[in-house]
């Protein structure tokens, strides 16, 4: 994996201020070492001032022209100045006991070095010191707010978050706190939702069940029971039945969907056909309830989808509207489509919806007032999240004594 350095704004200050203080000890270097050898040039001239007026004594004759062209002279290398020097016990590379005044120089200039590379040394170790502490310091505060988190404790101070080599661990801390945070709040939710749920379940469980054991033990302890009326106890039991069969099966379809195990098709499906397969699904209930299901779709009106989900979608819908329609009522289920959606309307003209209960239609086991004995309240939920799952939106508009439309919307994806 590739490292990138990010040069964040404590790390440029951070460099700013050591590149300042090598800086500044090189200068110190520099200026001591030009120290140095101006000292040096003064005391070898005052060594030769003092080595010409030695010779000036002892050879008095010698002119000063002759003096100033041997000190001129830099082409002479026969050696014997060496072999002099040597013979005598002075050696070129021992000059401080030649010239005792640049020994002392030398001296001092590498004691001054010394304090210096010291002082040098010893600021950029403070200097480096206050930055780790100060590092340490946020990332001891980081470990205790990872430390709060494990303990349920989600609250993080931004507005210390100033932009530092650490900034960025903070932002994803912060994300992961905010996370941890809204996935304990729906946990909390999703536990409570499940107990309603379960409640609201076995309330609607409890009442067939006991109808049908009822009807059973009194055909048990009834042999001699009257045919109509035995027929009457199995048509009821049969009806109970199917109605458990329906709960149950629709429950496990929601909770598919809830868990997230359902992978949905993506078909290019035309609406025609599928609005005809609802309509032969509930041919059976519009007669039995007198009621007319009217199919107005004309040309290629498509969506992209999964065909059964869709089509179990609407025919709760339908199924929906149907119930809540007068005998010799009408319902009808139309498309039409633009440069954005596709849009699906199904209409009722039966009592209406308050706008109470308009609030309340697509949440799971809600019963309005106009709901019939045998519903359950969960159809339209069921609607309403396969429908959400396939990329789309369910609204109602309702007038009470005029009917019911329920609006589905498929926004088209190029």
């Amino acid at each position: 994996m590739k490292i990138k350095l990010e040069w964040d704004k404590d790390t440029k200050y951070f460099m700013i201020i050591m590149a300042g203080v090598l800086l500044l000890a090189i200068g110190i270097c520099g200026v001591s070492i030009k120290q140095y050898c101006n000292v040096l040039n003064r005391e070898f001239n005052a060594a030769v001032a003092s080595m010409l007026d030695s010779v000036k004594e002892v050879y008095p004759e010698v002119s000063e022209e002759a003096m100033m062209a041997v000190l001129g002279d830099r082409n002479t290398n026969s050696g014997f100045g060496e072999e002099l020097l040597k013979k005598y016990g002075i050696f070129p590379e021992d000059v401080r006991s030649t010239f005792p005044r640049i020994g002392r120089a030398e001296t001092r200039f590498l004691a001054v070095f010394g304090v210096e590379g010291l002082l040098t040394a010893a600021a950029v170790l403070i200097v480096l010191l206050i930055y780790l502490m100060r590092r340490q310091g946020e990332i001891n505060r980081l470990c205790s707010y990872v430390s709060e988190v494990c303990k349920g404790k989600f609250s993080l101070d931004v507005f210390d978050n100033r932009d530092s080599e650490l900034s960025s661990l903070k932002n994803e801390l912060y994300k992961l706190a905010s996370f941890l945070r809204e996935q304990a709040k729906e946990a909390v939710d999703n536990r409570k939702a499940l107990a309603d749920s379960v409640a609201d379940i076995s309330h609607q469980l409890k009442t067939p069940i006991t109808s049908v054991t009822v009807l059973v033990d009194n055909l048990m302890e009834n042999q001699e029971m009257d045919i109509g009326i035995r027929k009457r106890f199995l048509q009821e039991i049969s009806n109970q039945l199917s109605g458990v069969t329906w709960l149950v099966s629709t429950l496990l379809k929601l909770s598919r969907l809830d868990a997230g195990v359902v992978e949905l098709e993506k078909n290019y499906l035309e609406l025609k056909p599928l609005a005809e397969n609802v309509y032969d699904k509930l041919e059976l209930l519009t007669q039995w309830r007198q009621v007319e299901l009217k199919i107005r779709i004309t040309g290629h009106v498509c969506v992209i989808g999964d065909a059964s989900w869709l089509t179990e979608a609407f025919i709760n819908l339908v199924k929906n509207a149907i119930e809540h329609s007068r005998p010799e009522g009408r319902v009808e289920m139309t498309a039409e489509e633009n440069e954005v959606y596709t849009l699906v309307t199904v209409r009722d003209y039966g009592d209406g919806i308050n706008e109470e209960e308009q609030k309340h239609l697509f949440e799971r086991f809600y019963r309005g007032r106009s709901a019939g004995a045998d519903s359950v309240g969960i159809g339209l939920a069921l609607s309403k999240e396969i429908i959400v799952r396939h990329g789309g939106y369910i609204s109602v508009e309702s007038e009470e004594g005029k009917g019911t439309t329920f609006f589905v919307k498929f926004i088209k994806c190029h």
